[in-house]
């Protein structure tokens, strides 16, 4: 190795007398054991030296980055055959270069996940050029004025909820968790039949590719519905629910929504009890932040047909906002005020409506009078105190709302080949669970009182209702094929008739009830329940084994002269989701699993086990709580 030496600014020129050109002069370098120049040699001479690397230098040098750069494409072969293989295609030919990652003392960061260090970075700033002074004004928003002030871009929310494709390598299917085969099979369950009790929220889709193309959250959350409600997949369940939590998890700071992610979160939330009340809260929150409501004009001004399919997910979530409400007597996060709710008539009349929107636009009227009725008995009473007779006009209103939303569209919503009559039928089963709701309140603080005479006509509504709702599931075949598909705020409100009815036996029995009567009704159900072919984990399995047990204990109980009726709501969400032995191994796939939650935990819903409405007869799960071996009246918690 050699150095070009200079003095200070002065090249050290030597001239070859043939040709009289000038050349720098070479000398042979000292190097330190750095091997970075200046060498000894020109420092004790005061020269600059330059170094000129030899042949061999340069060769090994070029060696070392082909190797490096093997390696590279090594990995990234690899990286794409997995993939390859994960989504059942042809591989890649081998490589035919060889490569320096072959030797095994070589280790591929492909095989081994190595964790980076990454340096903490501040929240991003928008470099947007600030508004000239004629375009500002005083922000009506807050948040804005932060935002001028600092352009921090996590101070805005992105304002779209636009179509994007999904990244077909993480879903349940590509993972190798659910086979090609078996998750064909249950896309066509949920789309040809499942969908159907959802109002068809998921019709624009014919196939399970068409669906993979465009969100893992929606492929999994339809696969875990479909496995839910298959007798034959009760394997895939756990597994299939598990990856779609983990989707929605890593979705939870992802400032961009999609519009199938809200798809897949209202599906989550119109089946999957265990997971309902937040995917709903999460799902609303996220909608809000893109004004998904707002294209309620879009579609009356210009009938875009993507402004339709947006409007269909906001009144969806406003059903499950809805339901849950009356389920857990919490408020609703959506106003019933919003123009989108009370201007469902005119959402009729355009050009892209079709026949799944009546279906939707009945649910949304009808859950709007319940809202209302909710609302209503929130501001003039509490739990401990009777309703004033004074009420009694207001409860007959709203009965005769019921009556005229049944009057309008029992006779318009057509019979289905899918599901039958279910849809005009259902608008019965619908109205009798509204009067249930609504006339039940009048037991509301009664405790040791009797019936106050004026409210005479709505306990024998209350009870009539029940009985309605559990008789025409027994003797209408659209109804009992129903019990699998309808959604588990169905499966709630029907248990919570027949917990209604139990309770009636206790104190009312051979005046507002008669008690063989009732148990005979209640055991037939249970025999009709068993029969339903659908998987392990769905609620009518565990709502059958609980409705057994509470008829064998009101059969060992005494009519009581004492009872407090329940509010009229459902407080039926227990700690445990699913407490059966053989559930509890399986439900560990839930993800931080039923199985693992402890009797004063706290769960999804939040609360404790205070107030609720069914007592435990070693039975427990999340619709039907049971818990003590006597029937108890004062553990209903509404009688």
């Amino acid at each position: 190795m050699c150095c070009l030496s200079q003095a200070k600014g002065v090249p050290i020129f030597l001239t070859t007398f043939r040709t009289g050109s000038l050349m720098l002069v070479q000398i042979k370098c000292l190097m330190d054991n750095n091997g970075e120049p200046p060498c000894r040699r020109c420092i004790e001479r005061g020269l600059s030296c330059v170094l000129n690397k030899s042949l061999q230098t340069l060769i090994s040098e070029r060696s070392q980055w082909k190797d490096d750069m093997h390696r590279d494409i090594s990995n990234m072969h690899g990286a794409v055959q997995d993939i390859l293989k994960r989504l059942s295609m042809p591989a890649l030919q081998p490589l035919k270069a060889p490569s320096a990652a072959e030797d095994p003392q070589e280790t591929s960061p492909y095989d081994d996940t190595v964790v980076e260090k990454v340096e903490d970075v501040g929240p991003s700033c928008d470099n947007s050029p600030k508004l000239p002074p004629q375009t500002e004004s005083l922000q009506n928003v807050p948040i804005e004025s932060l935002y001028q002030i600092t352009r921090l871009r996590s101070l805005r929310a992105e304002n779209s909820g636009d179509e994007s494709k999904a990244d077909e390598g993480s879903d349940v299917v590509s993972k190798g968790i659910v086979s090609l085969e078996d998750a064909q099979r249950l896309t066509t369950l949920y789309l040809q039949r499942l969908d159907h009790y959802a109002y068809s929220i998921a019709n624009k889709f014919k196939d399970l590719q068409s669906i993979r193309r465009r969100s893992v959250a929606l492929t999994n959350a339809i696969l875990t519905v479909a496995a839910l409600h298959d007798p034959n997949s009760n394997q895939l369940f756990g597994p299939c629910c598990r990856e779609f939590k983990r989707v929605l998890a890593e979705s939870m700071f992802v400032r961009r929504i999609d519009r199938e992610d809200l798809r897949a979160m209202c599906i989550g939330s119109y089946w999957l009890s265990d997971m309902s009340y937040t995917l709903s809260g999460h799902a609303i929150r996220r909608a809000m932040g893109i004004n998904l409501s707002s294209n309620y004009y879009r579609v009356l001004n210009d009938g875009s047909e993507d402004a339709a399919d947006c409007l269909r997910l906001w009144y969806m979530l406003y059903i499950c906002d809805q339901h849950l409400s009356i389920l857990y007597g919490r408020p609703t996060t959506i106003r019933i005020d919003d123009p989108s709710l009370q201007g469902w008539e005119r959402y009729l009349e355009v050009r892209v409506a079709v026949e799944q929107d009546r279906r939707t636009a009945s649910q949304v009227a009808l859950m709007v009078i319940m809202g209302t009725i909710r609302e209503f008995f929130d501001r003039h009473s509490r739990d401990t105190q009777t309703l004033p007779q004074n009420l009694t006009e207001h409860i007959n209103s709203f009965d005769r709302q019921i009556d005229r939303w049944v009057e309008t569209w029992y006779q318009h919503l057509k019979r289905r080949d899918d599901i039958g009559d279910w849809p005009s039928k259902g608008v019965l089963l619908h109205s009798n669970l509204a009067r249930l709701h609504l006339h039940s309140h009048i037991f509301r603080g009664l405790s040791t009182a009797p019936i106050p005479p004026y409210f005479r006509p709505s306990a024998s509504s209350a009870v009539s209702a029940a009985n309605t709702i559990v008789e025409v599931l027994l003797s209408d075949p659209d109804m009992r094929s129903g019990l699998v598909g309808m959604p588990h705020y169905l499966h709630t409100m029907i248990a919570f008739a027949c917990g209604f009815l139990l309770q009636m036996t206790t104190k009312y029995d051979g005046d507002l009830v008669q008690r063989q009567h009732v148990h005979d009704l209640i055991n037939r159900l249970v025999a009709q329940l068993r029969q339903m072919p659908t998987g392990k984990f769905h609620l009518v399995r565990f709502m059958a084994e609980g409705l057994e047990k509470m008829v064998e204990a009101s059969m060992r109980t005494p009519t009581q002269p004492a009872a407090q009726l329940f509010n009229g709501g459902f407080q039926y969400m227990n700690e445990q989701h699913y407490r059966d032995p053989a559930a509890v191994a399986q439900m560990d796939m839930m993800g931080g699993g039923a199985g693992g939650t402890g009797a004063g935990q706290h769960n999804d819903y939040g609360g404790g086990n205070d107030g609720f409405m069914i007592p435990d007869f070693g039975l427990s799960n999340s619709f039907l709580p049971f818990e003590d071996p006597v029937f108890r009246t004062s553990d209903f918690g509404y009688l």
